[in-house]
């Protein structure tokens, strides 16, 4: 029988000690390492729930807003540039910022003062696009595809698109009809490949069915683009009047300012398409609802025909005349709505 000396014994135990060691060692760094993971997988859907219910408290705010500003707007009486009675603040629809008792920020944007794509201004949409980076070619067709696109012919302009020219880009051929959504200029050749004009452009165009055109509710830099003779002096005096009491004409516009409003598309009085923009907490974007305003409407006394997502409405880069003007807040408080009373309510501004 063979018999180990002591120190063969103690190396061995040793030995084996060692072994022992290194597998606890790697047991416990796996068993770290699950649990690690575990622990991260378990905080990833903790804050996805808590994202998903911030996400659901937010569109209900965003509902709730919604709700007031449509039963304003179709309540009260439209005037040149905001909806309301004589005795309370109006609703101004020039695309300033508001934020209600929620904090829910709220931007109404009457649509008469953008560019309307379904029945462009030439002079104007090209002066719109100039400013906002595209070469004098550029314009010229960017409009004749545009035009293309809405008539009802297949007649092509000269440097126009029609179906062919669609096939040949593996686009969807054109609409021939009216335009739902300023978003289908993605659609059209020559727009399809100016991403950058087209962001810089898209918040000063609407769908509009006619040419008329408000400076009381039209972004300070497209009304810069439109008249780029007149000064900045001129511009800060137009916006700081039209903050304080709206324009009812071009005359007075124009006799207050000096800028030559001598268009004949020109008429200062808001209109009954609205561009409604709501952001709360919670929203990874603004939701942008473009409406009619429908007193005789079937259903309810406007129509949406466009739910969009859009840039988040945050103060006081999407504010694009308090941005402009030194003397403009960047956000107002919703206004309040005043107590009823008997008798006939009065406009806070006359009609044209």
């Amino acid at each position: 029988m063979i018999r180990c000396r002591p120190e063969q014994h103690v190396k061995r135990r040793r030995s084996e000690r060692g072994y022992v060691l290194l597998f606890v060692t790697v047991a416990l760094a796996v068993i770290a390492i699950v649990a690690t993971r575990f622990a991260l997988r378990i905080d990833a859907l903790r804050q996805q729930a808590l994202d998903l219910q911030q996400h659901a408290e937010a569109r209900l705010l965003t509902d709730d807003a919604k709700a007031l500003a449509l039963y304003w707007l179709s309540t009260r009486p439209i005037g040149f540039a905001s909806a309301g009675f004589a005795d309370e603040k109006p609703l101004v629809m020039d695309g300033r910022l508001y934020r209600n008792a929620e904090g829910v920020f709220v931007s109404v944007q009457d649509e008469r003062g953008l560019l309307s794509v379904n029945e462009p201004d030439r002079e104007a949409l090209t002066a719109a696009l100039l400013n906002a980076g595209a070469s004098l070619d550029m314009a010229t067709a960017a409009i004749d595809v545009l035009q293309d696109y809405t008539d009802a012919d297949s007649l092509r302009r000269v440097n126009g698109a029609e179906a062919p020219d669609y096939a040949a880009l593996g686009l969807a051929p054109p609409r021939n009809d009216w335009i739902f959504s300023v978003d289908e200029l993605a659609r059209m050749p020559v727009w399809q490949g100016q991403p950058a004009v087209r962001e810089q452009l898209l918040p000063h165009l609407g769908v509009r069915r006619d040419k008329l055109f408000n400076p009381n509710t039209a972004p300070l830099p497209l009304l810069k683009a439109l008249w780029p003779k007149a000064s900045a002096q001129q511009w800060e005096l137009f916006d700081t009047l039209r903050r304080r009491a709206p324009f009812g004409d071009a005359a007075a516009a124009t006799a207050a300012t000096g800028i030559a409003f001598t268009q004949d598309n020109l008429l200062f009085h808001a209109s009954n398409a609205v561009r409604l923009r709501l952001w709360a907490p919670g929203l990874p974007q603004s939701l942008e609802y473009n409406l009619l305003l429908m007193p005789s409407g079937t259903a309810a006394p406007w129509l949406i025909h466009e739910l969009r997502q859009s840039r988040r409405l945050t103060p006081p880069t999407d504010v694009p005349n308090a941005a402009a003007s030194a003397s403009a807040s960047p956000v107002e408080p919703f206004p309040i709505p005043s107590q009823a009373v008997a008798g006939p309510r009065q406009a806070s501004q006359p009609a044209p």
